[in-house]
């Protein structure tokens, strides 16, 4: 068994070195005559190849990969001149990804006529040159790669050369100059600028340093590898970000992870019809600030350390995946949120990969040597039910599973488009995560047309439902769930997580459990993780909340760089409940603000450590963030300052009365068996007001009005301040879907300020603060960012019924307000959308959801609602339709199947008011049997 990998230094080529290989490189070049350099991602046309650029560490460069899910993909295509007519030698690298089946085969067809040989079927291991023979040339050449079997062949570069004894070199550095010396990359490093902070990684802890960096005034770039944003939540890989355990009964107070995070986050209830939204909802989040500039395409493959500073990062080097251009991006800190890694190790960052030993932290559930492996990789495939049959042939590089027998427990593959299951599917544990990737994404390919194999040709119990199910889509970008960890100040470990550490430099919390899988991963024979078999009787500390502390995020020997995600400084089993997204998140939200800090300070990492923690710590709090135990004590809050009264407040059942000084109590949410909220009365009358008052008048012009939990916030506030003896309003804000608002507003001068809510609420924290006009523009952007709708709601094979294509207003239950916890299933069809919900038969009483249509006119209309029927259904669901003039309820038999479409049943007509003035709230008190909730319908008449 290998050992536990720790490295210091990371070893760098030496300059005597490059300039040998740069004087062989160009006695090579110049005997060779004309090369004409064609890089497969820089084709005119890819047509329906696709540019793979995840493996660029490993392999060189981005290539062209055929997904097909088994039909041959329309032809990439391009025109290169060559500038002497005559013969030419055409080369390409290619892979054939399984040697002894050569799945991924193509031609390469120049000028029209193709190549003898047969490309991706050379029989070797790994990136090789493959000859296609000898064509006669002259002027524009047309180049074709033309797709033989839809089976993900793969091209990097072709090579068209004059002379025909000449053969490209293997070696990975020899063919990086080659691609510079012609083109294939630009000669020229272009300068992208100077940075306060430079962020590289684009998943939710990439993204919220960055915003939180640029928020703080730091100008700031943050550098993706990939189209889009999201990491392992984008709907390229498709992981619902979780943070807080929630499968479990959660204190109707808790809001769990806040902060930045509230401006893009679903509930974290590890649904995929929650994971779709993210890429879109961080594209909208990190736009909106004008001093960060965002570089997606853009992958990052070396950093330079200052000359007279070597442990300082001077800059980072990166390419763009699509033109090739190369840029250099300066910074004074740097946060890496690769999740691998990259930046830290190129820097020399000391890290970690694989598994501490139990005698190094004295970590129970730690092996007893330790070990290279760690937790795998992991692809998601869907499937949809047509009217067709849909045969599959079995392919002879996939894995084979002849019998339902085959899978260990809970592995059984499981028809349709219900993906949250996969991620069982997790290879690569018993490698290496980082460099032998492309390995594994491959694995993973072969696991999975092994198993839609096994459903359409080999199991007796759906092989009649899978004869109508296609494949709709096969992810090629493997989600990652651990690989190397850069080396802090402090090293988090199970013990932390176990004990509740409260670190007194407490920046971020977690919540998850000490979820380690097994690194067999799929192929283990007993449970998916040890949290599943508990060594010793101990807990897994499902929902056990702990901190994680500064000097975890920053490295303890690259004087700049501070990190953020599932490579921070934590130990293997410590990573096991830290990776999870919303988790990563947090955490990346405190490392943008201590980077913005080492800029604006002038400082390092470590000195805001030593000097200014305090500070980071109220910042945070300032802006949502949570830290067990730590009160907010900031002396620029007014509110802090004032008496505060209440309309009315409520006492609850243990006698704790939810007064109106919970909201300036300097806690912003439930703990320690303490609300820390105001809540009026039940018998109260509205309005419902929170009013502070000074001494004397106090100028403001930003009020931070915070619920606590988004179930818990009134349709709508306003903010009045007390002026020329009587009331008047500065603000307000209707539509109220989220948590915590920020609300800037003309500097006023006022002796007391109250906040009016419309409708029942719990106010966690009120404060009052006069800001520099930059802040109150980014709290009136991020405002406008929450309130906008999402335009992709589920990806296109994930709909069933498209509401777009509906008449009238149609809103998904997804976009209702939702109290209590709701399943997401897409168990029967049809349905809207992506799914429906149902309230698992449990929690009568508690749970509802309320449906809030945006109706343009006033007027008569036809109310319908959607569900999906079956024998476990309620026959008395009740659906209140409220407007201005009272409520109306009506008794749904969800048993019955719907009268039209079979999708949709009518309530009614009714006459409701113009604006969001309706309610229509599906309850599950006294209901007989699960309570399905899919979507409402109104048709004007």
């Amino acid at each position: 068994m290998r050992a536990l990998h720790i490295v210091s230094r990371a070893c760098k080529w030496t300059v005597a070195s490059f300039l040998l290989l740069g004087l062989i490189l160009f006695d090579n070049i110049a005997a060779a005559g004309e090369i004409v350099w064609i890089e497969a991602e820089q084709f005119t046309e890819c047509g329906g190849w696709t540019n793979d650029a995840q493996f660029i560490d490993q392999m060189g460069s981005p290539y062209l990969l055929a997904v097909g899910l088994g039909a041959p993909v329309e032809d990439a295509v391009t025109n290169v001149t060559v500038r002497h007519a005559g013969r030419y030698r055409l080369w390409a690298r290619t892979k054939d990804w399984v040697p002894e089946h050569h799945p991924g085969r193509f031609q390469i067809v120049v000028g029209g006529q193709a190549a003898d040989k047969c490309f991706g079927a050379s029989g070797r291991k790994g990136w090789q040159w493959e000859d296609g023979g000898v064509f006669e040339l002259s002027d524009r050449v047309e180049l074709r790669l033309h797709d033989l079997t839809g089976y993900y062949g793969r091209c990097d570069a072709i090579v068209l050369v004059e002379d025909l004894k000449w053969t490209p070199p293997a070696d990975m550095a020899a063919i990086a100059k080659l691609r510079e010396f012609h083109g294939g990359v630009s000669r020229e490093v272009k300068d992208a600028g100077e940075f306060d902070v430079v962020v590289v990684g684009g998943g939710l802890a990439g993204c919220t340093a960055a915003v939180a960096a640029a928020r703080m005034g730091a100008d700031t770039v943050l550098i993706q590898n990939r189209p889009i944003l999201g990491g392992n939540a984008s709907t390229e890989i498709l992981v619902p970000p979780v943070g807080v355990w929630p499968h479990m009964k959660q204190d109707s107070l808790d809001p769990r992870e806040t902060g930045l995070i509230e401006e893009y986050r679903t509930a974290g209830n590890q649904r995929v019809s929650e994971g779709v939204l993210y890429s879109e909802r961080l594209m909208r989040f990190v736009r909106g600030e004008p001093n960060l500039a965002l570089h997606l395409n853009t992958h990052v493959t070396d950093a330079r350390m200052c000359p007279d500073a070597p442990e300082k990062i001077d800059s980072v080097q990166a390419v763009n995946v699509v033109t090739g251009a190369r840029m250099l991006f300066r910074g004074r800190a740097f946060i890496d949120c690769t999740g691998d890694a990259v930046i830290g190790v190129a820097a020399g960052a000391e890290y970690r990969h694989g598994k501490e030993p139990r005698s190094m932290y004295n970590e129970p559930w730690a092996p007893t040597e330790a070990s290279r492996h760690t937790m795998g990789n992991s692809l998601k495939y869907v499937s949809v039910k047509t009217d067709l049959l849909h045969p599959f042939t079995a392919q002879p590089w996939a894995m084979m599973f002849p019998t339902c027998e085959e899978f260990a427990p809970g592995r059984h593959p499981i028809l349709g488009g219900d993906i949250g299951w996969q991620w069982k599917l997790e290879l690569g544990g018993t490698r290496d995560t980082y460099a032998d990737a492309e390995e594994i994404r491959d694995d993973l390919l072969r696991l999975i047309y092994g198993l839609w194999d096994h459903v359409k040709n080999h199991c007796p119990p759906q092989g009649e439902a899978a004869a109508y199910h296609r494949l709709a889509w096969v992810g090629h970008v493997a989600g990652k769930r651990e690989n190397r960890r850069l080396v802090g100040d402090y090293v988090l470990t199970e013990n932390d997580i176990r004990d509740q550490t409260l670190f007194p430099d407490r920046v971020a919390y977690g919540g998850w459990c000490l979820d380690d899988h097994y690194s067999d991963g799929f192929f283990h024979r007993g449970t998916f993780g040890i949290h599943m078999d508990r060594p010793g009787g101990l807990d897994a500390c499902q929902g056990w909340l702990y901190s994680i502390p500064y000097r975890s995020l920053y490295s303890k020997n690259v004087d700049n760089l501070l990190m953020a995600g599932r490579d921070i400084s934590a130990s293997h089993m410590a990573l096991s409940d830290t990776r999870v997204m919303l988790t990563c998140a947090v955490i990346g939200q405190a490392a943008g603000a201590a980077a913005a800090m080492c800029a604006a300070h002038n400082t390092t990492p470590r000195g805001v450590y030593e000097d200014h923690i305090k500070e980071l710590q109220q910042q945070l709090l300032k802006d949502g963030a949570h830290i067990i135990g730590l009160e907010n004590d900031d002396p620029r809050d007014l509110a802090r300052q004032a008496i505060i009264t209440a309309s009315s407040e409520e006492t609850c059942d243990d006698g704790q009365t939810m007064a109106a000084s919970n909201a300036i109590n300097g806690y912003a949410r439930a703990a320690d068996d303490k609300t820390n909220a105001w809540c009026p009365a039940s018998d109260g009358t509205e309005p419902h007001w929170l009013e502070l008052r000074w001494n004397q008048p106090v100028s403001f012009n930003m009020v931070h009005v915070t619920f606590a939990t988004k179930a818990h916030a009134p349709d709508s506030f306003r903010v009045e301040a007390f002026q020329d003896n009587r009331w008047e309003t500065i603000v307000s804000r209707a539509d109220v879907r989220h948590r915590r608002h920020v609300l800037g507003f003309a500097q006023t001068r006022a002796s007391a300020l109250r906040v009016v809510f419309a409708g029942p609420c719990t106010v966690s924290e009120i404060r009052v603060y006069d800001e520099p006009q930059r802040l109150v523009d980014i709290a009136n952007r991020a405002a406008k960012n929450m309130a906008a709708r999402d335009e992709t709601p589920a990806l296109v094979w994930m709909i069933d019924v498209d509401p777009k294509k509906l008449p009238g207003i149609v809103i998904d239950a997804g976009e209702a307000k939702q109290t209590g916890r709701w399943v997401n299933s897409t168990y029967a069809r049809p349905y809207v959308l992506d799914g429906y919900l149902h309230d698992g038969d449990d929690g009568k009483g508690q749970k509802s959801i309320v449906f809030t249509p945006d109706l343009p006119k006033s007027g008569t209309y036809e109310v319908r609602i959607a569900y999906v029927p079956f024998s476990n259904r309620a026959t008395n669901t009740p659906v209140t339709i409220t407007t201005p003039q009272g409520p109306k309820t009506v008794i749904v038999n969800q048993r019955q199947r719907p009268e039209i479409d079979n999708l949709f049943h009518t309530l009614g007509e009714f006459q409701l008011p113009a604006g969001r003035k309706t309610n229509i709230i599906i309850e599950n008190k006294d209901t007989d049997g699960y309570v399905v909730v899919d979507a409402i319908q109104l048709l004007p008449k």
